[in-house]
């Protein structure tokens, strides 16, 4: 056993270094938690009791998880509560260890991501593959990336952002935390300190000259909430996308357009309607690309993504891995004293930092955010933060650099209280656990909300803490309050019978009254007209133009834009894609089975969630893998599991689950990209032959180059590329011949083939029997070349027509 004196564990600890320095009078609240971890992850070592810590009573050192031996110093203990299925092994002691968990997937990156992203890897296979579809898809194209937490989604779009400069890419955020996190993250990789997030706490001038760069060019990137966009901004983005100049409309943490889509944040379907007219106002050959990043997507997120947001070419990257950090604990309470009582105890426990997510931050049915930071401050700590859907955007940030310790000592903050929009995106690597006080009321939020913890790729720990209360509360969120289908019909007929339509469209008086409304013009009667509407485009029976609200102060909060997205429509145009929609019978037949679905899909959420909290006889991840698996037309996307830590696990006395091996990701639908005219014109047919007399490396060279700035994209070779193209194209990548082959090949981008000495026969054969199915493949080969596929014939006379360089070159 060894005993370590405060200063050496402090060297070892920053966050508790810090506070020693900021407070002459510690809390021992707050840093006999942080002294614990240290020693619990030197294998339960102890501490000498000195006279800078003669202040902490004995009850505080038992209380946090310590003994006292000799009379001279106190050894850390196991933490083993029997009120959860420890079943030996300690909750925080692979998280006070930071236990390695994330396996190394790492592989070498495209140059092009290299320049952009500065960044020497991929972080996996599953990135590659984004960056790469994202990179080749063309105008008017959807692309939808669903990568683990961890996996740099962020890069995917900041990598043909900054490639395409100076054209323009909107990305839209849910929270303005996430906005001002990207922010700081761009200015850090670029250099440039300049604006680039659109949010409410901006002054009126800041406001103004975003929205002026944005509509002259000179923005090459706007970071903004639906609402801003389909408000202040959308006259901007009109602009940019009718002259060309908008590239890229990037939606992050996407899977929350169906979570919160229909009601909560209807912005998110303005936006598709955004969206669309910004598409039709591009010329033809600039169209902007739309890309959907998520950790986490479901089949009825997956449709609702590509109901809202359909592409020219559609593209599923997935590459969805369970996460092998968190360790799952769970304990049902039976009063809420007692889930104060177990909160407190793990929180003297548990090493930092932590979130401590809850329902609702009014309601005092379940723990609300008030709630549980009383609990905290009477147990004496200080170093903690609350965060509601009300609080200021720079009261999020200051929670977030207080985590990261990016701030003054004093500000420093141990634990956060929030409600389920905090953490969305958020970069904060360490964190060591997440604590539900609450039930989620669906599968997604819970799994979204433990991702916050262990992004550095290391053990943490995921605890839920509920009682009935909760699942009460929980049960009336899942159960949005939709409408019936004979008031849906009611309402139809009334909005319809007093709009005027044109061509199948129709204008929509949104304060239309049924008989049973009083006051038409009332907050309530517009909001379920809409939300008639919204399940009416859900059930693909009208595609609903949300229109621009007018008169939008350039100074308006984000509250006030939310407030007007929700209270202050009074019209709408909708495109009826049905005929029948005028019979009673078939209009409501529609609706109830549209409605039937989103509750399917709501109560199958929350009965995830509740299967996992009561225990499951499987393990919690493999069930996750299995509610995660994407249905497709042409199969089944499965998700991969890995496992931190489990009851059913550690049941069976189970080690860490972890893939070592990369995943290859798995990727549905194609995009495909033309080359130049000029190279189409001479490769009829998608074919092109090129041969040379031996080694001939300045020709060599000149043709790299030529092929890439007509559109080449991609460069195989039996080893690494030689020479590389010094075209200023930015996005190309090469490949070797192993490599293509275990790829998926459903991006489609004209390539550049080397055959030469390596290389097996049957591997170009087959590399060249795939390649033939794809947009324009130019082999370069030397003149006596033995066709890969047998028989008498060369290359150049199998795969043609033929050029020698020096010709080709004079054409090109």
């Amino acid at each position: 056993m060894t005993i370590y004196p405060l200063q050496e564990i402090a060297e070892a600890c920053p966050r508790l270094a810090r506070r020693l320095e900021s407070s002459g009078n510690p809390r021992s609240a707050e840093i006999l938690p942080l002294i614990r971890s240290v020693l619990v992850a030197r294998g339960y070592q102890s501490v000498v009791d000195s006279s800078d810590l003669a202040f902490i009573p004995a009850v505080e050192w038992r209380a946090h998880g310590f003994v006292r031996e000799a009379g001279l110093y106190w050894r850390a203990q196991p933490w083993l509560p029997s009120w959860l299925d420890a079943r030996g092994t300690a909750p925080d002691e692979d998280a006070a260890r930071c236990s390695p968990r994330r396996p190394n997937w790492r592989l070498t990156a495209d140059r092009f991501y290299t320049i952009a992203a500065k960044r020497s890897d991929y972080l996996s296979p599953g990135q590659k593959a984004s960056v790469r579809a994202l990179g080749a898809a063309r105008g008017g194209d959807s692309v939808i990336c669903v990568l683990p937490t961890g996996s740099g989604k962020t890069d995917v779009v900041l990598t043909r952002a900054i490639s395409n400069r100076p054209r323009q890419t909107c990305l839209i955020v849910p929270t303005t935390a996430l906005a001002l996190d990207l922010e700081r993250r761009i200015q850090e990789l670029t250099g440039e300190h300049v604006l680039f997030a659109y949010h409410g706490d901006l002054t009126t001038s800041e406001k103004t000259d975003l929205a002026q760069r944005v509509r002259e060019g000179t923005q090459w990137l706007i970071i903004s909430s639906p609402e801003a966009a389909c408000t202040v901004l959308s006259q901007s983005l009109k602009v940019s996308a009718s002259e060309g100049r908008l590239d890229l409309l990037a939606i992050d943490e996407a899977h929350i357009v169906a979570e919160w889509g229909d009601a909560f944040r209807p912005a998110f379907q303005a936006f598709a309607g955004l969206r669309r007219r910004l598409i039709d106002l591009a010329p033809a050959d600039r169209k902007p690309v739309t890309v959907m990043l998520t950790a986490t997507l479901d089949d009825y997120g997956l449709e609702a993504l590509r109901r809202l947001f359909p592409g020219q070419h559609e593209v599923l990257v997935s590459a969805q891995v369970t996460r092998p950090e968190p360790a799952w604990w769970m304990s049902y309470c039976t009063t809420e004293e007692e889930k104060r009582e177990r909160f407190l105890e793990a929180c003297r426990h548990l090493p930092r930092p932590l979130i401590v997510y809850t329902s609702l931050h009014t309601s005092e049915d379940s723990t609300n955010v008030s709630i549980a930071m009383s609990w905290l401050r009477a147990a004496g700590l200080k170093a903690i933060a609350g965060v509601t859907s009300g609080v200021s955007a720079q009261r999020r940030q200051d929670a977030t650099r207080g985590l990261r310790l990016a701030g003054d000592p004093a500000e420093d903050v141990d634990i956060v209280v929030a409600t389920s929009a905090f953490g969305l995106g958020m970069d904060v690597p360490e964190v060591r656990g997440v604590i539900h006080l609450c039930v989620p009321e669906s599968v997604d939020r819970l799994y979204q909300e433990v991702g916050r913890s262990g992004r550095d790729g290391r053990a943490s720990v995921s605890m839920v803490l509920w009682t009935d209360s909760d699942a009460k509360v929980a049960h009336g969120m899942a159960e949005a309050r939709l409408l019936g289908d004979e008031k849906a019909w009611r309402r139809w007929r009334s909005m319809k019978s007093r709009g005027s339509i044109e061509d199948d469209v129709l204008g929509v008086d949104l304060t239309a009254p049924t008989e049973d409304v009083t006051y038409p013009w009332s907050d309530a009667n517009r909001y379920w007209n809409t939300q008639t509407l919204s399940a009416m485009d859900r059930a693909r029976m009208i595609t609903v133009e949300w229109p621009t609200p007018p008169n939008i102060p350039i100074d308006a909060t984000d509250e006030a834009l939310q407030d007007i997205f929700a209270t202050h429509r009074n019209s709408m145009t909708v495109r009826i894609q049905h005929s029948d929609l005028s019979d009673e019978a078939t209009f409501r037949q529609r609706f109830r089975d549209a409605q039937s679905k989103s509750r399917t899909a709501a109560a199958a959420s929350l009965e995830s969630a509740t299967k996992i909290l009561n225990g499951l006889d499987t393990c919690v991840n493999r069930y996750l893998a299995d509610h995660y698996r994407l249905s497709m037309e042409s199969g089944v996307l499965p998700t991969t599991r890995q496992c931190g830590g489990c009851p059913s696990c550690r049941a069976r006395r189970l080690p860490p689950a972890l893939v070592r091996h990369p995943m290859s990701p798995l990727i549905n639908g194609t995009l495909t990209t033309s080359a130049g005219p000029r190279l189409r014109h001479l490769a009829p047919g998608g074919r092109l032959c090129v041969w040379t007399d031996g080694f001939q490396p300045d020709a060599v060279q000149e043709l790299v180059d030529r092929l890439v700035s007509q559109g080449v994209m991609a460069l195989v070779a039996a080893g690494a590329w030689s020479p590389p193209p010094r075209s200023p194209q930015p996005i190309w990548w090469e490949d070797t011949v192993t490599s293509w082959l275990a790829g998926s090949n459903n991006v489609l981008v004209p390539t550049l083939v080397r055959v030469d000495a390596g290389g097996l026969a049957s591997e170009w054969a087959l590399v060249l029997t795939r390649l033939s199915r794809g947009p324009l493949t130019v082999v370069l080969c030397t003149r006596d070349a033995a066709s890969p596929f047998g028989g008498p014939a060369l290359l150049r006379e199998s795969w043609g027509p033929a050029y020698y360089i020096d010709h080709i070159l004079r054409r090109l």
